[in-house]
């Protein structure tokens, strides 16, 4: 019987992967092996036909199995990537997404096409602190505050501030109640999927809180305060809001935006997907 490659032991875990419903179970299979094995992609292509490290199989099954139950990987690994980081995340916190990453790209733009020298930035719902964090370290001169409700998500958030030694200010709270002060920026990706909605989301997206993603019955329980503290909280003049927003809710979301902003710029944004997926409230 031929010697077990690290080519066939990625095939047999692709197989199972594929069995327990993973879409790209072949690119799951190599990552987990790469992680197990604390290899590059170069490393892992340079050794397919070699034999698979002994030492490292109980640390890659246990990997395995834990991916076969639809654990998202950025779980598994502890780590997920946005804006050009890594940053730690746990099933504290909501996994950063892609298309998040909008928010910071808005922001950046607002803030240099308004010459804002010195920034002062909201973070609400920061879970993971990715949006605060990027700000952060890419506008070195603002003053960055972030909130969370959830007292494990803010100790994940801490975290990646020390790992990624960024400089901001973070409190437990409710939305904007723990700050004071007026804003140039504020931004949120708040819980907006809809209740009716959360039974049928993909089994990877359901191991995510509920209380970062459940957003109520119409997906605005969440969204409808936030803009009220928004709006008290918004300098009047050359000031920004940027809320992640569900694209089922987009009409919704738009009319609650032009009601609460009336002298405000409204605007939808859509992702890489041709997706709606922020709302952006801007003044001149």
């Amino acid at each position: 019987m031929p010697e077990e490659t690290v080519s066939s032991l990625i095939q047999s875990i692709t197989v199972r992967l594929g069995a327990a419903g993973i879409e790209d179970a072949g690119i799951d299979a190599r990552f987990l092996v790469r992680s197990a094995f604390g290899w590059s992609a170069a490393d892992q292509l340079g050794q397919l036909l070699d034999q698979p490290p002994s030492d490292q199989l109980d640390h890659l099954e246990s990997l395995v199995a834990r991916r076969t139950t639809r654990e998202p990987l950025q779980y598994i690994t502890g780590r997920a990537e946005f804006y050009r980081r890594q940053f730690i995340v746990n099933e504290n916190v909501l996994i950063p997404r892609p298309e998040t990453e909008q928010i910071v790209v808005q922001v950046l733009a607002f803030v240099r096409e308004a010459g804002i020298d010195n920034p002062r930035i909201a973070d609400i719902c920061t879970g993971s602190g990715a949006i605060a964090i990027s700000l952060a370290l890419e506008l070195p001169a603002a003053e960055v505050h972030a909130t969370d409700i959830s007292s494990a998500a803010l100790t994940v958030a801490q975290q990646n501030t020390d790992a990624l030694a960024a400089e901001l200010d973070m409190y437990e709270g409710n939305l904007l109640e723990p700050l004071t002060g007026e804003f140039d920026v504020i931004v949120s990706n708040p819980p907006y999927i809809l209740s009716g909605a959360m039974p049928s989301l993909q089994a990877e997206v359901s191991r995510e809180p509920s209380l970062a993603l459940d957003g109520g019955n119409d997906g605005l329980d969440v969204v409808r305060p936030l803009f009220e503290g928004i709006a008290t909280m918004l300098k009047p003049t050359r000031s920004a809001a940027y809320v992640e927003i569900d694209p089922p809710v987009a009409d919704d979301v738009l009319q609650l935006a032009l009601d609460t902003f009336p002298q405000a710029g409204i605007a939808l944004l859509t992702d890489l997907d041709g997706l709606t997926r922020c709302v952006s409230i801007e003044y001149a």
